[in-house]
């Protein structure tokens, strides 16, 4: 059986509709490719925007945790102004931010000071440092005397305010043990770092 060969007009309306048909398909492949750079680019914004906040989050809470261990161990330093409450490192200011510690002058070898007043220099020396370093800083540190066998403790907080939260009223995603209850009730966007230390 022999096959007729196509007449070039037969030929040219072929070569033009696979033509019409390419250039159509074309322009909705490039529709769904535009489509999908977009929403690639819009998840590597969100990407990039959590990142910069997690890791602004996590250097705030390393700075904490570097102060709170800082009077962690002046009090191991100093274990009698530890065990004086009030007197030594107490320091227990319900309102959020808390106050600074009023300036006390230095112990030295030409002036020596007792287990209190070295206590009291080193709470305002760290106070002034807390707030310096950390949004809105804020220190709680608290003597309990213990019942044996357990032994005496105190409870050192240090707390900040996180600058990413948008509005006040916006609770940030921390453990509700995290922070002192009146801190919490004050700012909801506290955070804080915790530390028990044993005079």
């Amino acid at each position: 059986m022999s096959v007729k060969p196509m007449s070039a007009v037969a030929m040219r309306r072929i070569a033009r509709s696979w033509r019409a048909a390419a250039r159509g398909f074309s322009l909705v492949e490039v529709l769904v490719a535009m489509f999908v750079v977009a929403m690639g680019i819009l998840a590597l914004a969100g990407l990039l925007q959590a990142a910069a906040r997690y890791s602004k989050m996590s250097e705030l809470r390393s700075t904490a945790t570097l102060l709170a261990n800082d009077i962690a161990d002046r009090i191991r330093a100093n274990p009698v102004g530890g065990e004086l409450g009030a007197g030594g490192y107490d320091a227990t200011d319900k309102a959020f931010p808390s106050t600074l510690i009023a300036a006390h002058a230095g112990c030295t070898s030409e002036a020596p000071c007792g287990p209190g007043d070295l206590a009291r220099a080193d709470m305002a020396a760290w106070t002034a440092r807390v707030r310096a370093t950390l949004p809105k800083g804020s220190a709680w540190v608290q003597f309990h005397a213990g019942k044996a066998p357990t032994p005496d403790y105190v409870d050192v907080w240090v707390g900040w305010a996180d600058p990413l939260t948008l509005a006040p009223g916006i609770s940030t995603d921390r453990s509700g043990t995290e922070c002192p209850p009146d801190w919490k009730t004050a700012d909801p966007s506290v955070r804080c770092v915790y530390v028990q230390v044993a005079p």
